[in-house]
């Protein structure tokens, strides 16, 4: 006699892969950072994973030609090369010999992140038509959630250049402070508004750009109060992506200066600009446990990701979960990095902080960098 099954066809692999390009998918803040994972990771939360930080590019040298002889005519005074009378190089011509000097920095692992839920065999048999909606994006829309939150979190404590000596923002800039009127309702009061946004962007795109922060994928990080204040502005252009399926692409809610605006709840009257690569999420699981019914380890756009199906007995109900352990960090440089000359070694300079202040009319509005 036939045993009687359920009637989905689950394989672990595959739903572990479809549940990462779902999560993937819903992730907006939590999108953005770079990311490194490892699959065959032996330790345990609390641990670190050490990440190749990229080199600088190797410099060049320039050779120039040797030095011209007076051309032995008699009666012409200029410099000529000739052939025939060229002395040989004096100075070594071989390129200099650069070195791809990698070096690594450590990531610890400080969350477990982790949420399952509980099939009984009366909703397995009975309300449960369609898996993959009722089920697995439940799962995954709360991953995205918390890492959406957690990112938001360390953006708030970490994008800052406060860490930076004197002499260092002397030369690449340091966060950026700008006071604006208070809300009033007029056409003046929302062009002074905007203008002293825009005016403190300037500032903190010059301050990217003199740090050689590259200029492609650079994101403006921002709540709604400053969504209001740049839509009011009569110069500022929103773009429409509501079209996209991508959580992270439908949040951008336009460009300005070169950078994409990204608006979330958890931010107020504040602005975080920054690259890419300035954080990175790094994420590791643990191997599946000896207990456990079915599962699988996947790793889908850098999230390593456990899937554990297991089986309750004294519920008679299958429980179906998602983990990962991750940490983030922010992206320094290189410990060799300098700027015109004053070094900056291993410090944070891929972003920085916008901090907004407002007056009542007729108190002066500043703006500088702290």
């Amino acid at each position: 006699m036939a045993l009687t099954t359920h009637h989905f066809n689950l394989d672990p692999k595959q739903v572990t892969i479809a549940a990462l390009g779902l999560l993937d998918r819903q992730l907006t803040l939590g999108g953005i950072p770079a990311r490194y994972s490892e699959l065959k990771f032996r330790g345990g939360l609390g641990d670190v994973i050490n990440v190749n930080r990229e080199s600088r590019g190797i410099p060049v040298q320039a050779a120039g030609i040797s030095e011209p002889i007076w051309n032995p005519v008699k009666g012409d005074k200029n410099k000529l090369a000739a052939t025939s009378d060229r002395p040989l190089p004096t100075n070594d011509r071989l390129a200099p010999v650069g070195f791809i000097n990698e070096s690594r920095f450590p990531v610890q692992l400080t969350t477990l992140a982790q949420n399952a839920t509980t099939l009984s065999m009366e909703q397995v048999a009975f309300d449960l038509r369609q898996f993959g909606t009722q089920v697995l994006t439940k799962l995954t829309r709360g991953f995205a959630e918390y890492f959406d939150d957690t990112t938001a979190t360390f953006i708030k404590a970490n994008i800052t250049r406060s860490g930076l000596s004197a002499a260092q923002k002397k030369v690449i800039g340091g966060d950026v402070e700008v006071t604006i009127p208070t809300a009033d309702g007029t056409g003046e009061n929302m062009k002074a508004r905007a203008l002293g946004l825009r005016t403190a962007l300037v500032d903190a795109r010059m301050a990217m750009n003199v740090a050689n922060v590259p200029a492609s994928e650079r994101y403006l990080i921002a709540g709604p109060e400053v969504e209001a204040i740049l839509l009011k502005d009569p110069e500022f252009v929103a773009v429409d992506y509501s079209g996209d399926t991508n959580a992270l692409r439908r949040a951008v809610v336009g460009r300005i200066y070169g950078f994409d605006i990204v608006i979330h709840n958890s931010f107020g009257l504040e602005m975080f600009l920054f690259h890419k690569s300035a954080m990175l999420l790094v994420s590791a699981c643990p191997a599946i446990p000896m207990g456990a019914v079915n599962g699988s380890v996947q790793n889908i756009g850098g999230i390593a990701t456990r899937m554990l199906v297991d089986y309750d007995y004294a519920k008679k109900a299958d429980t179906i979960g998602l983990d990962t352990m991750y940490g983030l960090s922010t992206v320094k440089e290189d410990p060799d990095y300098s700027v015109r000359g004053v070094g900056i070694g291993e410090s944070f300079v891929r972003g920085l902080k916008v901090s907004i202040t407002e007056k009542a009319a007729g108190e002066s509005s500043t703006r500088g960098s702290s």
